[in-house]
């Protein structure tokens, strides 16, 4: 892929990130500041919102305060639950894969391929294909028995180096963090889009980390392609854990990118989520801003 293209990946990546953070902070801020209004007994000023509160009151209907208090604390289990069943996912997922390492191959791998020195490969005793990057803040690079012997030697070092990406560039803290937004805030499907598709971009830019330092898109391809044609018995990912899989995200697409680099063919954001999202944002900021004006 020319450098071109794989600045405007870089790009894409980072606008789609920042993007969906915005959102999420904007929100989640915005539903911070009203929950500190309802726990500390803010006295709600006669606006819009005590207006919509008298009307749906007298239709013997719940009132808007009453909706939005449910919003913003189904937001916030959401919020924190989602992050701690992950994190609970992966104690879990780490606990499992210390058993079914094998020592040796781990070691001939960190041996040969650890880039500062530590041990980050974890080689599991497993005969389906796996490759994955799990955890935060002691990350590990996941391979199984599995996928060592499906492929190549091309196209094993074409994966390390995939995983080796998102190894260095924190890919499943971030890619964390916009799927816990999108779960918390599934009234705004614009940041479930937002996440796919960044998550589409980071596969994009590991493909062609690997691609880099080979010097030829063969092995990735291949393994693409041989992934593609296991597919049936290629192992399920949790969604109970932090992390970036090889496999798990658009393996048609990134054959395709690798087959014909200067397509410029490149997944669009649904117009149908941004319509949906953006008013809803909207009028969610009209009520909960009035609702802190004195």
């Amino acid at each position: 892929m020319e450098k071109q293209r794989v600045e405007w990946w870089h790009r894409r990546s980072e606008r789609l990130l920042k993007t969906g953070l915005f959102i999420t902070l904007f929100t989640i801020g915005l539903m911070v500041m009203y929950a500190l209004h309802v726990l500390f007994g803010w006295n709600i000023p006669f606006d819009l919102l005590r207006i919509c509160n008298q009307w749906m009151k007298s239709h013997g209907w719940l009132s808007v305060s009453h909706l939005l208090e449910t919003l913003v604390l189904c937001t916030f289990v959401l919020y924190v639950g989602y992050g701690l069943d992950q994190w609970y996912g992966s104690f879990r997922a780490m606990q499992r894969f210390r058993q079914l390492e094998n020592h040796r191959l781990s070691a001939k791998y960190n041996e040969r391929y650890r880039p500062d020195g530590r041990n980050i490969f974890m080689i599991v005793s497993c005969e389906q294909p796996l490759a994955l990057t799990i955890g935060i803040i002691n990350r590990r690079i996941v391979l199984s028995e599995g996928l060592l012997a499906l492929l190549n030697e091309d196209e094993r070092q074409a994966v390390l180096y995939h995983e080796l990406f998102h190894y260095h560039q924190r890919d499943p803290l971030t890619t964390f963090l916009l799927r816990q937004s999108a779960c918390a805030l599934w009234f705004l499907p614009v940041v479930r889009t937002l996440a796919l598709h960044y998550k589409i971009s980071r596969e994009i830019l590991a493909d062609n980390y690997a691609i880099e330092h080979l010097g030829t898109p063969v092995g990735i391809g291949g393994a693409l392609l041989k992934l593609v044609k296991r597919s049936r018995s290629r192992m399920e990912m949790p969604a109970r854990m932090i992390y970036s899989s090889f496999a798990d995200t658009s393996l048609n697409y990134r054959i395709q990118r690798i087959i014909d680099p200067q397509s410029g063919v490149s997944p669009r954001l649904p117009w149908w989520s941004i319509l949906v999202s953006l008013p809803v944002l909207i009028l969610l900021s009209i009520l909960l801003l009035w609702s802190l004006i004195e």
